[in-house]
């Protein structure tokens, strides 16, 4: 797989959770709250920019927490 390629499918794993949480009208408040961190937070977990161990940890729980069944866009 490219670069390239690689960028895209990260970008639609976290479009797709976006999306989900949008459909389903969760707000980033309300994910913030759940996980105990910030707004701001959450939008770097869902931006990617937030990319660490931890992270990983918390996407998972948003899964979870969502009832969302697709793959986290992450890596341990």
């Amino acid at each position: 797989m490219s670069i390239k390629e690689a960028n895209k499918t990260l970008f639609d794993a976290r479009k797709a959770f976006k999306d989900y949480i949008d459909y389903k009208q969760i707000s980033v408040d309300e994910l913030a709250n759940y996980i105990g961190k910030t707004p701001s937070y959450v939008y770097q977990l869902l931006g990617g920019q937030a990319n660490n161990r931890q992270a990983y940890v918390y996407v998972n729980k948003l899964f979870t927490y969502t009832n969302y069944d697709g793959e986290n866009w992450l890596e341990l």
